[in-house]
């Protein structure tokens, strides 16, 4: 009996994916829950089980194929025994027709000598298939990108895998000796400076996430308010709170509190657009943005304004520690009512993110850092942040962003609010 592995639905939003890799070869037998082939989308990285215990008796579409549509059919599996499978395939191959015997047509003596030589004689051995080369995924990439062919590279990794240091060995150009310029022409020097440039092919993930990003700055009308929030008595409230609790708060979970509560505040900034309507949401689903090797990816924490400060942190935590191993699912990475980007930690003092459709809103926080204010009319050294609102027009009136914003400068400015 034959079994179809076919492409599954990745995410609300994945229509399409990348076949980047089979790890199982036709005619292998294979178990059910074995991992069958690895599929990118702009999200993350997926393995494909087999749906049975059988024969992998056909793959049908071949590593490194790219847009391929969801339920597609991968390959087929056959629940018979391989020599069962392998008669059936021979017997459904035809005979070769008989040939004439090929003429032999005279030859210089040259070239008789040429063929009498061993390298001539020599049969070469075929090259192996692309999709059964041993390379990493990014060295496919790579190779895909700039139409190398993986057969004819030696790897260096172990048992021959081919990686990524392979295929830039491979594509860095070969001196060639100068010729000598013509009279009464000066050439000049070649340029080193291109010549050790690098072409790094986009992951999946980067490739959509221009593309989107793209769409949403070109077609949502853009608007940005910024606050400037005193940190001092967050600053505070943190370290007091890290001195008892069993793993370090980071400011990251306090702010994101921060957000969902100043989204229950103002609900109607934790909206959407929905094509001619804009629409509510009830539940508060943030998207925190995780910078990982393959691009930007935000995970969304469900129900963030009711989940405590501590449940908080150790969430966001977790969910970025999947994103940058790749092992994000689809329900963990969709669904999200509002992101929040942080780049404190880089020292960045603010930003102006891009919003994520259909979400009509984002937030970008800076780093907390000493700055002169005034305070009872005078100068004074505190603690502060820059946070900005980045908003869709067509959903938010600039009244309702300063009305979050304000909400939001609030909570973390008086950080018992978070505790509540």
């Amino acid at each position: 009996m034959s079994v179809e592995v076919r492409l599954p639905q990745l995410g609300e939003s994945v229509t399409h994916a990348r076949l980047s890799l089979w790890l199982k070869k036709e005619g292998e037998r294979v178990s059910r829950g074995d991992v069958l082939a690895e599929v990118e989308t702009d999200k993350t990285s997926v393995e494909i089980e087999s749906p049975a215990d059988g024969v992998l008796s056909s793959i049908l579409v071949p590593a490194g194929t790219d847009k391929v549509a969801v339920q597609t059919v991968l390959a087929v599996l056959d629940s018979g025994s391989t020599a069962v499978v392998t008669a059936v395939a021979e017997a459904s191959t035809p005979a070769p027709a008989p040939q004439a015997p090929p003429t032999v047509e005279p030859r210089p003596a040259a070239s008789v000598a040429a063929a009498d030589e061993p390298e001539a004689t020599a049969a070469a051995a075929p090259p192996l298939p692309e999709a059964d080369v041993s390379a990493s995924p990014l060295a496919r990439r790579m190779a895909q990108a700039s139409g190398l062919s993986l057969a004819g590279i030696r790897g260096s990794g172990p048992g021959g895998r081919i990686l990524k240091e392979d295929i830039e060995a491979r594509l860095a150009p070969v001196a060639t000796p100068s010729r000598p310029a013509a009279a009464g022409v000066a050439l000049a020097p070649p340029s080193d400076a291109r010549s050790r440039d690098e072409l790094v092919p986009l992951s999946t993930m980067r490739r959509v996430s221009a593309e989107r990003l793209t769409q949403s700055k070109q077609q949502v009308p853009h608007f940005y308010l910024r606050v400037e929030c005193a940190m001092d008595a967050l600053a505070h409230a943190r370290t007091s709170l890290n001195a008892h609790a069993t793993e370090p708060i980071s400011f990251t979970a306090l702010t994101v509190r921060a957000v969902a509560l100043a989204l229950k505040r103002v609900p109607a900034a934790n909206a959407m657009w929905a094509e001619g309507a804009v629409r509510l949401c009830k539940a508060v689903d943030l998207a925190v943005a995780v910078n990982t090797p393959q691009g930007l990816i935000a995970p969304v924490v469900r129900d963030a304004d009711t989940t405590p400060v501590v449940a908080l942190n150790r969430q966001i935590k977790a969910l970025a520690e999947k994103a940058r191993a790749g092992k994000l699912t689809p329900s963990e990475y969709s669904g999200g009512t509002c992101t929040v980007s942080n780049l404190g930690m880089f020292g960045v003092t603010s930003l102006y993110p891009i919003i994520n459709p259909p979400q009509a809103c984002i937030v970008g926080l800076g780093a907390i850092e000493e700055r002169p204010v005034v305070r009872d009319h005078g100068l004074a050294v505190g603690m502060m942040m820059t946070a900005t609102l980045a908003a869709d027009h067509r959903v938010l009136d600039g009244a309702t962003g300063a009305e979050l914003l304000a909400a939001f400068r609030q909570l973390v400015e008086d950080p018992l609010l978070l505790l509540l």
